[in-house]
């Protein structure tokens, strides 16, 4: 309970630096990227870590931050638009082949961004999984039967499936994720989850 307190009260205070346009130290910035967020995603809880890794890598390194900031809003209304699309005719193919799931949208956080492309050395364009989708079943035989069927429905990309049910993280995340691409031909990340794997990624 006190370590969880601790994290909420480090989000708290880096959204009020953030809220108030006022610089945030250095340091306060740097253990929060180096202890607090490796310390959420330690637990599970993938709601704080995103958070405070966006705000500390906003404070750290501004001009990266407004760069990736930059290159989303130019794609935003395109992006959105397509997202909602694959969404709405992937749940209507779910339902029509009696597989019942919810379908969200999901946004790709700015750090995890900037981080991918540091780290493979991509550009902006290369990243595959800018427009996402997170697919929520009742269980475990339903996260393979989605997974199926996304398969049949859209090509594969090769070499980007991960069965994070079979092999879970070691913080305890599961999920099945997979890059298809649309019928317009660009890649999607699909995840694929129960409801109790939803929680437990969301909240630790």
């Amino acid at each position: 309970r006190v370590v969880l307190l601790r994290l909420a009260s480090r989000l708290q205070t880096l959204r009020w630096y953030a809220a108030t346009k006022r610089a945030c130290p250095r340091a306060l910035a740097e253990e929060s990227m180096q202890v607090f967020a490796p310390l959420a995603n330690r637990l599970g809880i993938w709601q704080i870590k995103w958070e405070m890794e966006d705000l500390a890598f906003r404070f750290l390194q501004g001009d990266e931050y407004r760069r990736v900031a930059g290159w989303l809003d130019q794609t935003r209304s395109a992006r959105e638009a397509a997202v909602e699309a694959f969404r709405a005719d992937l749940a209507a193919d779910l339902r029509a082949h009696g597989l019942a799931a919810e379908v969200q949208g999901r946004p790709k956080h700015l750090y995890s961004i900037w981080k991918k492309m540091q780290g493979k050395r991509l550009d902006f364009a290369e990243v595959l999984d800018l427009r996402a989708l997170r697919v929520i079943v009742a269980d475990v035989a339903g996260c393979y039967a989605v997974l199926a069927r996304v398969h049949e429905r859209w090509p594969a990309v090769a070499g980007q499936f991960d069965d994070y049910i079979a092999r879970p993280k070691p913080n305890g995340y599961q999920s099945l994720h997979t890059v298809v691409r649309g019928d317009d031909g660009r890649p999607l990340e699909v995840q694929i989850r129960t409801r109790a794997m939803h929680e437990h990624a969301e909240h630790g």
